[in-house]
């Protein structure tokens, strides 16, 4: 039996995901500051991935897509 070695992994991510990253936390810096609140829970019916933003009294209900919009500063 014989086993094929695991790709290595780099000393640190590369700098396009630390710029993503540090985009997503002044996403939700801003969001904070606005009192925002952004949840994602699991649907136990579904089993999908449940993302809802409640501001200003409202609560909208997300698709993975628009969180990464919305984490991404567009």
């Amino acid at each position: 039996m014989t086993f094929s070695s695991p790709a290595a992994l780099p000393d640190a991510p590369p700098a396009e995901v630390l710029a993503e990253l540090d985009a997503a936390a002044r996403a939700l810096d801003e969001l904070t500051a606005r009192a925002a609140e952004l949840t994602l829970a699991m649907d136990e019916q579904t089993r999908q991935v449940r993302i809802e933003l409640v501001e200003d009294g409202s609560r909208r209900r997300l698709s993975p897509t628009q969180l990464f919009r919305l984490l991404a500063g567009a």
